[in-house]
């Protein structure tokens, strides 16, 4: 038996940001190839939460493979082997991502997920992180948001279930803690799942579609919030800029724009959000009396 553990790393919000993948090729209990390598994203845009998380910066990539020119390698050492990975839903929608962004075939691959099997296995855990289910299994995960760390952790992950279930194959954990096995390939991809929720199929261009939130946190968006923050203090305190009032004011106006336009362009519905968004920051400033002529 035969299966490929596979981790993404990505160097923003987006699934279509990889930025390091790793490969762990396991056959008979034993692995027998390891693949490791940094990726240069399409848009060579870094959160800082994410670097913080992975220790991978701009610097590190810029002369790093894009996707497509890794996908050959990739796709030899996968296709048509079962793809594991802890929460298999993030690692298959950030392949989906890059393969669909850069036009190339999807593979043909079965989909274990080691957080699905943590369910199961332990349904008394109140988390399933991959840190907490290393640490009940007793595998030491010695780099936490490493790819090659994820990627190992989860075939031990996997090679206990199959000690503990006396079974030689993944489909046959599967049955013996009652979930799916998911898929990835031509027009179709399904979540990895316990057998009492629903498997989630869709092609795709929907898949594309549902990546796009709906809306975004504030606190998750610093530029958002450093041109909102610098608008509304304008607008707040024009009458202290005396004659320049009137300026400080609309460039306030204009900075709650930008951020306004920033925060939702990505997102489904632009539009509405960005108008809501607007009427209540405007209706707040009008609370305070912001711009109005005074009285005489």
């Amino acid at each position: 038996m035969e299966y490929v553990a596979i981790d993404f790393q990505t160097a923003n919000k987006w699934h279509k940001s990889a930025c390091s993948v790793a490969l762990v090729t396991v056959k008979d209990g034993k692995i027998i190839d390891t693949f490791y390598s940094l990726i240069r994203p399409g848009i060579l845009h870094f959160d800082k939460e994410n670097t913080a998380l992975h220790g991978i910066t701009k610097e590190m990539v810029k002369d790093a493979p894009y996707f497509d020119e890794l996908w050959p390698l990739i796709k030899e050492k996968i296709n048509g082997k079962t793809l594991v990975a802890h929460y298999a839903k993030f690692d298959m929608d950030v392949l989906a991502e890059e393969l669909a962004g850069n036009e190339l075939a999807f593979p043909s691959c079965p989909v274990f997920c080691t957080c699905v099997l943590s369910q199961a296995m332990f349904p008394e855990m109140p988390h399933h992180r991959l840190q907490d289910v290393t640490d009940k299994i007793g595998f030491n995960l010695e780099q936490r948001y490493n790819a090659m760390a994820h990627a190992r952790a989860c075939v031990a992950i996997v090679e206990y279930a199959l000690k503990a279930t006396g079974t030689e194959f993944l489909q046959d954990v599967a049955d013996a803690y009652h979930f799916h096995l998911g898929y990835i390939g031509k027009d179709i991809v399904t979540d990895c799942e316990l057998k009492y929720g629903r498997a989630q199929a869709y092609d795709s261009d929907f898949k594309l579609q549902r990546s796009k939130p709906i809306t975004y946190s504030d606190m998750d968006n610093k530029e958002y919030l450093k041109y909102w923050g610098t608008g509304v203090v304008l607008m707040l305190s024009n009458k202290l800029f005396g004659s320049f009032g009137d300026a400080a004011f609309s460039i306030g106006y204009l900075l709650i724009l930008i951020a306004t336009i920033l925060r939702f362009k990505d997102t489904q519905k632009p539009w509405l959000y960005g108008v809501l968004s607007i009427s209540f920051t405007l209706g707040i400033l009008g609370f305070f009396d912001v711009g109005r002529a005074p009285k005489k």
